[in-house]
């Protein structure tokens, strides 16, 4: 793994990042064009408002009990943030989510705000790791569950096989990291091509993985929260759902979500816009569901999504101005008191 080939990464970059906006806006104008734009917005306009505003208060909470799980699992690996720090760094993560062309730019700016309070990045990127992981098998275990109550109305095996090899995938995923001879597999490649920089990397982040087999009581604390965030999430659809019109089982929600959230975390298009609602119009068609419910469900889920993430937006832009008024603030009483130096937490947002 040479300069030359991190500069070819670099050169591919921005046409890839073109190539994804161009999909996805292609995508979304196929969709549109096969449903009625007019119709979607009869059947947007006559959404009802209090239900709206009940899935993005859901969202909201289900976001928050998101920070604290990325914080409990933060501190099993002995990085120790502040919770409403922490939610801080976990909401500007979702604004990032939301407003940049790379389905990983909101978990690079957590780590980067969360790694301020650690002596390596390498703790800091193992709980986030954890904590998608843990989302993958929560959700996972709902959509088998879902796959269960309604696979002799929904014969849709393809789908079936799939949640559950992904599931499984996850599942001995999380079951390597209590053997580290396992975890090893994945240095071996970067090893045996002589990419050694690469290979303590990995080396690091799997013994901090590794970690965890001693933090048992955070691994199940943090299974527990994942689940009630993905039910949650769920919910949010259902509410959404409800507040257009629409009632049909809670069974197709628990199915179909995780597989619209599987497919949008794919890296082919931006932020999964285009992508979610086709794939939404085929799932939800068979749940009896006009085009346009089908759309516009994931859609103002998303919108509804998008809003919440704003306060990240506005935590991010409030920073430096808070980070400098601290700083005045700690001159003044360094001069009152005549002592020198800053405080170990100074200037940190």
């Amino acid at each position: 793994m040479t300069g030359a080939t991190s500069g070819v990464f670099r050169k591919l970059k921005l046409p890839l990042i073109a190539l994804k906006i161009m999909l996805s806006f292609a995508l979304f104008a196929y969709v549109i064009a096969k449903v009625s734009p007019r119709n979607v917005w009869v059947t947007m306009k006559h959404a009802d408002p209090k239900l709206l505003a009940a899935a993005a208060g859901l969202f909201l909470v289900s976001s928050l009990i998101g920070s604290w799980l990325w914080a409990r699992l933060l501190r099993a690996q002995g990085v120790s943030i502040p919770y409403a720090k922490a939610a801080s760094y976990y909401f500007v993560g979702l604004f990032f989510n939301n407003f940049l062309p790379s389905n990983i730019g909101g978990d690079i700016a957590r780590i980067s705000d969360a790694a301020k309070h650690a002596d390596h990045v390498s703790p800091v990127f193992s709980a986030t790791v954890m904590d998608r992981l843990i989302g993958i098998l929560a959700i996972g275990l709902l959509a088998v569950v879902a796959s269960v109550a309604v696979i002799d109305r929904l014969h849709l095996y393809a789908i079936y096989w799939a949640i559950l090899i992904v599931f499984l995938v996850a599942a001995a995923f999380f079951a390597s990291i209590f053997n580290r001879n396992i975890l090893e597999a994945f240095e071996r490649p970067f090893r045996a091509i002589g990419a050694r920089k690469i290979e303590r990397g990995i080396a690091r982040l799997m013994d901090d993985l590794h970690g965890f087999r001693s933090e048992r009581g955070a691994l199940l604390a943090a299974f527990a929260a994942s689940t009630l965030v993905q039910i949650s999430r769920i919910y949010v659809h259902s509410l959404v759902g409800l507040a257009l019109g629409v009632r049909i089982s809670l069974a197709y929600y628990f199915l179909f979500v995780p597989v619209l959230a599987a497919l949008i975390s794919l890296p082919i298009s931006l932020n999964g816009i285009g992508v979610r609602e086709g794939a939404a119009v085929v799932l939800f068609r068979l749940a009896g569901l006009t085009r346009e419910e089908a759309f516009s469900i994931p859609f103002l889920t998303y919108i509804l999504s998008v809003l919440i993430s704003l306060l990240g937006g506005l935590i991010f832009i409030s920073r430096p101005p808070r980070r400098a008024l601290g700083k005045h603030l700690q001159r003044r009483k360094l001069a009152r008191t005549g002592g020198g130096g800053a405080s170990p937490g100074e200037g940190r947002a």
